[in-house]
């Protein structure tokens, strides 16, 4: 081989280039051989340098690949179309943007009278959607017009199959309640669903609607400005305001602080602050009228509420649904003669037992800038409860009782001869009640206190001036809710059974009665609980049957709800009565004793008249059925 042919053809490029005599020949061409050998069809193991085997891909399992990746994409493009046209195609399909609610009423509507509502469901798919609900929840205050003390909350009312294209429809109609102004919101839903499935759909609209004026109307007539514990008159007014008739009203009034109510008219129905107006026909109205006395100091303002709604289906005390509310604020002027009245060291109306003594106080006051001459203070009592006999006097006081008058005047009682600016004093007397047995009976008794103070003073100009003030209060008597118990053995509705007297480890039968009477006023929430020993069982026979007493079998516990009783209940007139069977057991270590078979029973109730928590007890019932007209000594003692 040649000496240049052993350079890199680089070489032998670069020095042909800068070379002046030789020239640019054709390179060097080596002569290509053909290979003989045989290339395999597919591929095959191999081995690497050490001998070991390197797998490498056939080309089959790269067509195989290929052709899943293919599918894939193929797939997977399919399913995109399938849940676009699945979503947004209109064809064979539900959507529920193709089910509206269509609500036909008006916007407003007067309290009180009959919203009628015209709903239709539309199906603008082009399937039929199944088993369609409509529900409809109505605002609180929405009552039935076939029912009016109904309330309506969720209603959930039947429309059936819609075929595509097709609208159901339902009329509905309500009693709206509110306040003027006030806007309610009644919801509707669209419950459906589809073919081959049980998944449920759901299409909602929200209905509004405002009370554009109040079915009632209020009204309160009373001074703007008062006199300290001084008596001032209210009138509060309840009108119909539309053409309908309104059921179950109350009218529920707020007291504020250091209002003290001496006597209404008509007289509350529940405890000092609720009276039931009842139905209200078209244009009628109701007149409440109170004295009451507000307590406070110079320039003070005192605010009371009237509420007017429809009363409530839990609790008759209250009112479920408000329809209209008014307020009327007083402002306190102290008199120039304060005077105020307490009862047993309490200054507010009084509610106790008939016969019980009363220590009553006169406080007194000379609120002006000016001394006060000549008082003359009187107290006169009045109602035909008041035992005359009773009335004692204190501090120069003289009672008369012709006119049920007691007078304490300057000259005869100590410190109203000259009554300087800031003084004060207090003048004692007390009297008492006549016992509920001596008196016919009667409703709603009550002693009534009225106190007038009058005098002289000198006024800023030096003119003599007449000085005037008064206070009321009154002490109301609680009715006498009692119960009387007894066990039987031989009387009573039920046949009784087992040995007498008791034997141990035997079952012997007692009929148990509840006696409920009731005096002068009305008590309502009437309930009477007592419990068995634990060797007493409860057989389940009651008298009457439809009594509403039940058991408790977890401590025994027997309550009987005996609800309103009515005044000057008696036996015979008005009184209550429920009798039930107990079973006595005894055991072996009762042998000889007299086992109690029911424990002490206690009544509870609410006085109407007084707002007073009434509770009263029967004793404990034994064996010992004294009260059984077979009764004899020794019928009590358990035998062996």
């Amino acid at each position: 081989m040649f000496e240049s042919d052993k350079k890199s053809p680089l070489d032998r490029l670069k020095k042909a280039l800068y070379s002046r005599r030789q020239t640019m020949n054709e390179p060097l061409r080596h002569d290509i051989h053909e290979s003989q050998g045989a290339v395999p069809e597919s591929w095959q193991e191999e081995k690497n340098a050490d001998g070991e085997t390197i797998s490498v891909i056939s080309h089959t399992q790269r067509k195989v690949y290929k052709h899943l990746f293919i599918f894939s994409i193929t797939f997977f493009a399919l399913a995109i179309i399938v849940g676009a046209y699945t979503f947004f195609g209109d064809r064979n399909f539900v959507s529920v943007d193709n089910i509206d609610i269509l609500i036909e009423g008006p916007t407003s509507i007067a309290g009180g009278e009959p919203l009628n509502l015209g709903v239709s469901v539309e199906n603008k798919n082009t399937t039929d959607i199944e088993l369609v609900d409509l529900i409809v929840e109505y605002p609180t205050g929405s009552k039935d017009p076939l029912v009016s003390e109904k309330d309506l909350g969720r209603l959930r009312l039947s429309l059936g199959n819609i075929k595509s294209q097709s609208i159901a429809q339902k009329t509905l109609t309500s009693l709206m309640f509110g306040t003027e102004g006030e806007e309610k919101n009644v919801k509707f839903t669209a419950e459906y669903r589809t073919a081959d499935s049980n998944a449920i759909f759901y299409k909602e609209k929200v209905y509004k609607v405002t009370i554009s004026s109040s079915p009632v109307l209020v009204s309160i007539d009373a001074l703007d400005k008062v006199f300290g514990n001084q008596s001032t008159d209210i009138s509060i007014t309840v009108t119909s305001n539309t053409k309908a008739i309104i059921k179950n009203l109350l009218l529920s009034l707020d007291y504020p602080f250091g209002f003290s109510v001496i006597s209404s008219n008509p007289i509350s129905t529940f405890g000092k602050n609720v009276w039931r107006i009842g139905d209200l026909a078209p244009n009628a109205k109701k007149i409440i009228t109170m004295k009451a006395t507000t307590d406070g100091q110079d320039g003070e303002e005192r605010t009371i509420h009237a509420n007017v709604g429809i009363q409530s289906q839990l609790n008759e005390r209250e009112i479920a649904t408000n329809i209209i509310s008014r307020a009327h604020t007083f402002r306190i002027e102290r008199p120039f003669l304060g005077l105020d009245l307490t009862f047993d060291g309490n200054r507010s109306d009084l509610a106790t037992e008939a016969g019980k003594s009363v220590r009553a106080e006169i406080l007194w006051i000379n609120n002006s800038q000016n001394k006060i001459t000549n008082t003359r203070i009187s107290a006169k009592l009045s109602g035909v409860v008041l035992d005359k006999n009773s009335v004692s006097v204190s501090d120069g006081g003289f009672y008369d009782s012709l006119t049920n008058t007691i007078t304490w005047e300057a000259g005869r009682s100590p410190g109203l001869d000259n009554i300087a600016p800031g003084s004060d004093g207090r003048l004692n007397f007390g009297f008492r009640s006549t016992d509920a047995s001596n008196n016919q009976p009667i409703s709603n008794p009550i002693i009534t206190i009225v106190v007038s103070g009058r005098g002289n003073r000198i006024d800023d100009s030096g003119a003599p001036a007449l000085v005037e003030s008064g206070i009321s209060r009154s002490v109301k008597l609680v009715s006498n809710l009692v119960l009387s118990a007894s066990a039987l053995r031989s009387g009573g509705p039920f046949q009784n059974t087992g040995p007498i007297p008791p034997r141990a480890e035997q079952a012997t039968t007692y009929t148990i009665v509840w006696t409920v009477t009731n005096t002068s006023n009305v008590v309502i929430g009437t309930r009477v609980n007592a419990s068995l020993p634990a060797y007493m069982t409860w057989t389940g026979k009651i008298s009457p049957e439809d009594a509403s007493i039940s058991y408790n079998p977890v401590g025994g516990i027997i309550t009987w709800q005996v609800g309103e009783m009515p005044r000057n209940a008696d036996i015979g007139s008005g009184a209550k009565q429920v009798a039930f069977q107990v079973s006595l057991q005894p055991s072996v270590g009762q042998i000889g004793e007299v086992p109690q078979i029911l424990s002490e029973a206690e009544i509870t109730g609410v006085d109407v008249f007084t707002g007073a928590t009434l509770e009263n007890n029967a004793p404990t019932l034994s064996t010992r059925t004294t009260t059984d007209l077979l009764w004899k000594s020794g019928n009590e003692i358990v035998q062996p």
